[in-house]
């Protein structure tokens, strides 16, 4: 395993902030990203365990929404993921869209029953999610973000979904989504707010409320998200935090919070973000 020594966004000085995850934080845009690198075999590794063995965390991902598709059920994406798509996507007839992190397809079928007049690409690096994700007669390409160096068309909208934080090579797919976006051509994504963890005053030390390294490997706060974005030129750079928690009914805690929600005083678990490229 090889480790980072400077940050790798702007090449500031880092500060070790989370010692048992090996967490740096950059003294200049305050990016928070995991200082050890992995091979891209240890990422498939991973990703076959999580989402493609038997009961596995995420098979819901892999297996139950791919079920749903294909028994022609209504295609849920989640309110503010729609809100989002219907408001860069949905309101435009004929757009090119690229989707990182394109799973089994479930947003590239979603947008395709809304709007057919969307060209539409998928990139998929996990092998069982891109094959199910042909399945659904999908464009998909197999691999990881680098795969889009090779299509010659650029795109109105790049999109991905809870994928920004598994990237470990972060400066270069910056680099290449910029070169790939046409004009005022804009990305749009979301990925869990690093702030979270104020939730929990009591929490013990260096501990994480989203996935641990190897699967998160970059942790964003609406600041930071911003500062990585224009350190890479992208302009009109929105960052909205999802004000409620997630639905837990039998969850003391889940009420708590949505009384803190309403005085503000809740840190949203998902951040979602826009930026543009001019």
């Amino acid at each position: 395993m090889g480790e980072y020594t400077k940050c790798k966004i702007c090449g500031g000085e880092v500060q070790l902030i989370n010692k048992k995850y090996h967490l740096g934080k950059c003294n200049a845009c305050e990016f928070i990203f995991c200082l050890t690198t992995f091979t891209q075999e240890e990422f498939i590794t991973v990703y076959d365990e999580l989402y493609n063995r038997e009961n596995s965390q995420y098979q819901r991902h892999s297996k139950d929404e791919f079920d749903r598709i294909l028994d022609n059920k209504p295609i849920k994406v989640g309110w503010n993921r729609s809100r989002l798509i219907k408001k860069h996507l949905l309101n435009t007839k004929g757009l090119s869209v690229l989707e990182i992190g394109s799973g089994i397809g479930l947003v590239g079928a979603y947008i395709r029953s809304k709007e057919k007049t969307i060209r539409y690409t998928g990139v998929e690096l996990d092998k069982e999610a891109f094959d199910k994700s042909r399945l659904l007669q999908l464009n998909t390409l197999h691999g990881d973000f680098k795969e889009i160096a090779k299509i010659d068309t650029l795109f109105d909208v790049i999109m991905m979904w809870e994928v920004l934080e598994h990237l470990q090579d972060l400066n270069s797919f910056l680099e290449l989504a910029y070169k790939k976006l046409n004009v005022n051509g804009k990305i749009i994504l979301s990925t869990p707010n690093y702030n979270k963890i104020y939730n929990y005053p009591k929490r013990e030390k260096d501990q994480l409320f989203q996935d641990q390294p190897p699967i998160h490997l970059n942790f964003f706060t609406p600041e930071s998200i911003k500062n990585v974005f224009e350190w890479h030129r992208f302009e009109e750079c929105e960052v909205k935090v999802k004000k409620f928690p997630y639905l837990q009914v039998n969850n003391l805690q889940f009420y708590i919070n949505i009384i803190k929600a309403f005085f503000n005083r809740y840190f949203g678990t998902t951040l979602y973000f826009v930026a543009t490229k001019k």
